[in-house]
């Protein structure tokens, strides 16, 4: 009888890490493909503004009629466009940027 206990506890220890490692799995890309979208907006974001900001600095990729109407609506994003380009390629700096305070 014990034996046959304890065979059923081993193979019950045994399915619930094995059904634990799949939810880690699970989290782990979710959490990758997470991250790969915001890239994704941040690279589009940048595109965006350089269209925006192209024609009014003198670069003729949107008539510069739109760029004026959309310019108050991405005030946010330029300013956020200043901060990393004045930190440059500092990812340290511009990952406490995104925190929120000034560091």
């Amino acid at each position: 009888m014990g034996v046959s206990r304890k065979i059923i506890h081993f193979f019950k220890n045994l399915i619930l890490e094995f059904l634990r490692f799949n939810k880690g799995i699970f989290e782990a890309i979710r959490e990758q493909s997470v991250e790969t979208l915001e890239q994704e907006y941040l690279e589009i974001e940048n595109a965006f503004l350089s269209m925006v900001i192209g024609g009014i600095v003198g670069i003729p990729l949107l008539p510069s009629g739109i760029a004026m109407e959309l310019l108050p609506l991405v005030k946010e994003e330029i300013s956020i466009m200043e901060k990393r380009a004045f930190l440059g390629a500092d990812t340290l700096a511009d990952f406490f940027s995104t925190l929120g305070g000034e560091w």
